[in-house]
């Protein structure tokens, strides 16, 4: 008999260490910011040409952001400002840009590989400010009924509810990167870190 109580408390003990096992996180799932961990503190978005605060605000919103932020848009120091689209087979205007460009002697096109994005069936090509003020530039831009455009530029900072600074994970920030970036009005997105050293 001795045996068999002994048999009943042991199986009654390991059913608690399941079902304790069962309600429980294990140990690997439980996520600790680790010391070099990057933390981003903001996003800057290049929109197309004429988005409003209000349209910048409602993309956004559609996108379920979880963290609070606050926009600043075209204000301060911006990257490229100028752009125009071209038809991703109208190779044509592309190689008179060019030849203009070298017989010239000018930079018209901003080369990085951040300036030539493709949306759609064309390319968002960043061109100098020297180019919106030449008139060869724009002469060639006229030929190929091309309009200069003006990307607008927000920066997206992340604040906690009292309007304080924050920061989000890396990781959230390029899938949030990711997915805003397949929005038709925003040509690209790119992560502002936090140096905390």
């Amino acid at each position: 008999m001795k045996i068999s109580k002994e048999i009943t408390i042991f199986i009654v003990f390991l059913t608690l260490v399941v079902l304790l096992g069962l309600f429980t996180n294990p140990l690997s799932d439980i996520r600790t910011p680790a010391n070099n961990e990057l933390k981003v503190g903001g996003m800057n978005i290049r929109f197309e040409d004429g988005a409003s605060e209000s349209e910048v605000k409602a993309v956004l919103e559609n996108h379920n952001m979880t963290t609070n932020y606050s926009i600043d848009c075209n204000t301060g120091s911006v990257g490229n400002k100028y752009y125009i689209m071209v038809d991703k087979d109208n190779l044509d205007i592309r190689r008179e840009l060019r030849k203009g460009m070298e017989k010239e002697n000018k930079d018209w096109i901003i080369s990085s590989s951040a300036t030539g994005i493709r949306k759609g069936d064309s390319y968002v090509i960043a061109v100098s400010e020297q180019a919106v003020n030449d008139e060869k530039f724009l002469s060639i831009l006229n030929k190929y009924d091309t309009k200069v455009k003006k990307f607008v530029w927000c920066y997206i900072s992340f604040e906690k509810p009292d309007g304080s600074r924050y920061w989000i994970p890396e990781e959230d920030a390029v899938k949030m990167k990711n997915e805003l970036e397949n929005n038709e009005s925003i040509f690209t997105v790119s992560i502002d870190y936090i140096n905390d050293q």
